[in-house]
Order: structure tokens, then C-alpha cells, then sequence
């Protein structure tokens, strides 16, 4: 009877239920870590997707300041026959290859020599976590006449208070502007911490929205209402050749501004 009940087994080697036992165990681990992975992701990409629409809606516009007027900053002579208006983001990648890479020949070439004035504003995106404090920033540096300075140093050391490089931005940007030369440390700290120039950057910032200017850097003449300058899709953006400048500026000064068409600037 014994050796009956041992060929019931239907073939069987020892060790073989058991065997599957552990493979059936081993499946419902495996099945088990893949849902715990898959959960694990969708909580983070809802996590992800969620900070993301909570800082584009969240608006830095503080509505109970007064307004005031102002149009930026300027550089150059008075008397130049071509002022080019600049709208750029302190955060923009491209704003500071910009202004790293072809600004300081383009002051050299136009700026100083008188035959262009250069109007920056600052157009702080919402994309970008910290451009509202370094635009703030700016405009303190402003009150002592240090803004062109602190300009050019906020985009040399854009990588150390960005938003990927720190949630404390004010404490990177006060020793940023600690470099200047002259300037009043104190006072601009003092500025910085107090948020006094918030008004200043809002004017700047709804003159951009009542030029519907969508993305930065964006640069036009001044004297010239159908020609808008944007950069190039392809390419490496923000880098403008100085020929491409040259164009922009010569186009400005020919006797039919109003008659140019829109012109792309490519790197």
C-alpha cells in the first residue's frame, strides 16, 4: 500500500512540489517589487508634476504695493541713433550665455562708440525659482548707480544662486554683490532682506506683458516698430554673432525703419 501511495505522485521526483512552491513565491515577489516600483514613480511624477504647476501659478506679484514707473536700466549715449531694448531673465540659460559670450563685444562695438544706447529690463520667468530675488537684487544695486556691475557678475555666478544651486538665493546674492567695488555692503544687504525694490521689478516685469514678449532674451530697437528680434530655435541660443548685430542695428538706421520685416537671430 505504501508503494501505492508513492506512485500516486504521477511521476514526480522528490522535491519537485516544493520546488514550485518556491518558484510561486518567488514570482509574487517579483510581481510584488515591480507594483511597489510602479507606485513609487507615479507618486513621483505626480509629486514632480504637482511642484511644477504649484510654482508656475504661484505668482511673485505683490498686488498691495503701489505701482511705480520705471523703464529699466540704460547704457550708452543719450545722443546714439539706435537704442536697443533688451528683455532678459537673471536665471535664463541663454540670457547669460548672452551676456557672458557677446555682450562685452557688443558694448566695445556699439555701445561705447556711440551708436547704440542699450535698455535692459528685466523679465523674470516663472519657470525659474530664484530670478524675482536677483532681479530685486539688481535693483538695489541700482540705488547706489552699481546696476551694471552687479548685472554682469549676477550672470558670471548664475550656476551659484540659481535654483538648481540653492533655496537660499538672498544670502549668494549679497556676497555676489559684495564683489563691486564701492559699493555700500550694509545697504544693500539691508535692501535685499526688506524686499524694497519689489514695486520697481513688477513695472518692469508688466512692461514685458504689455509687449506680449514670451520668452527671453528678446531684443528690438527701440526706433523701429515692425522689426522684433528673438533668438533662433537652432543653434546655440543667446550666443547673437556680432554680424547679426550689426544687421539689426543697420536695419534700425535705414530711412524706413517701419518697413523691416521681423528678423531671427541665429548663434
Amino acid at each position: 500500500m505504501a508503494n501505492k501511495r508513492v506512485e500516486t505522485g504521477r511521476g514526480r521526483k522528490p522535491g519537485v512540489v516544493s520546488a514550485s512552491k518556491k518558484s510561486s513565491t518567488s514570482n509574487r515577489a517579483f510581481y510584488l517589487i515591480i507594483a511597489v516600483i510602479a507606485i513609487g514613480g507615479i507618486a513621483a511624477l505626480t509629486y514632480a508634476s504637482t511642484r511644477s504647476n504649484a510654482l508656475a501659478s504661484a505668482s511673485p506679484v505683490d498686488t498691495t504695493l503701489p505701482p511705480v514707473k520705471s523703464e529699466g536700466y540704460v547704457m550708452g549715449s543719450p545722443t546714439a541713433p539706435v537704442e536697443v531694448t533688451e528683455f532678459g531673465d537673471f536665471e535664463c540659460p541663454a540670457c547669460g550665455r548672452f551676456a557672458v559670450i557677446t555682450e562685452p563685444d557688443v558694448r566695445k562695438t556699439f555701445i561705447d562708440s556711440g551708436k547704440v544706447r542699450w535698455r535692459f529690463i528685466d523679465y523674470p520667468l516663472s519657470m525659474h525659482r530664484n530670478t524675482w530675488q536677483a532681479s530685486r537684487a539688481a535693483a538695489c544695486a541700482d540705488e547706489q548707480g552699481k546696476f551694471w556691475p552687479f548685472h554682469d557678475l549676477l550672470y558670471q555666478n548664475q550656476d551659484r544662486w540659481n535654483g538648481e544651486a540653492t533655496s537660499n538665493p538672498d544670502k549668494v546674492l549679497k556676497a555676489v554683490g559684495a564683489q563691486i567695488p564701492g559699493v555700500n555692503k550694509d545697504q544693500l544687504d539691508q535692501c535685499i532682506d526688506t524686499k524694497q525694490t519689489q514695486a520697481k521689478v513688477q513695472a518692469h516685469y508688466q512692461l514685458a506683458m504689455a509687449r506680449k514678449v514670451r520668452s527671453a532674451p528678446a531684443r528690438s530697437p527701440a526706433n523701429c516698430a515692425a522689426c522684433a528680434v528673438s533668438r533662433s530655435a537652432s543653434g546655440s541660443p543667446g550666443a547673437m554673432r556680432l554680424t547679426s548685430m550689426a544687421n539689426l542695428c543697420a536695419a534700425a538706421m535705414s530711412p524706413a525703419p517701419t518697413a523691416i520685416k521681423p528678423l531671427e537671430i541665429a548663434s
